[in-house]
């Protein structure tokens, strides 16, 4: 069976990227209300899970792919960026469950992290995307 060729894998990375960047948004508002300490533990927890979810099936999806071989640096980075964005997520979540069980000086110490892998994903998230749009347009 033959592979995709490099517009269609470009175009399916654009997509993935536009999937995980609504996660991303999601996300940063939920870090941004629990800095401010306004949150419903139960709710927060649920809508951290979900945003978990939603990144596993983008990753599996992504993985799938077949991509020419000039690209496959292109897929393995954008799996591994996923991969730090679901770090901040599963940290964020482990935040939540140690603030409900009155870890205060833990919880604080997950967040934290839940931040730095963020801040380290919207790096990586912003060069992906640069590199996705300029081969697209080189390809026009």
């Amino acid at each position: 069976m033959f592979g995709m060729t490099k517009k269609q894998f470009l175009k399916k990375s654009k997509k993935s990227l536009k999937d995980i960047g609504i996660e991303l948004l999601i996300t940063r508002e939920v870090i941004s209300q629990e800095t401010n300490n306004c949150v419903d533990l139960e709710k927060t927890y649920l809508k951290m899970e979900k945003i978990r979810k939603n990144l596993e099936e983008i990753f599996f999806k992504y993985e799938k792919l077949n991509p020419p071989s000039k690209c496959k640096k292109l897929q393995i980075d954008l799996l591994n960026a996923i991969i730090i964005l679901q770090e901040s997520v599963v940290a964020n979540t482990e935040h939540l469950i140690l603030l409900k069980d009155g870890s205060t000086e833990l919880s604080e110490d997950k967040l934290k992290k839940s931040k730095d892998k963020l801040d380290r994903f919207r790096e990586k998230y912003g060069i992906l995307s640069r590199e996705v749009d300029l081969y697209l347009k080189s390809r026009k």
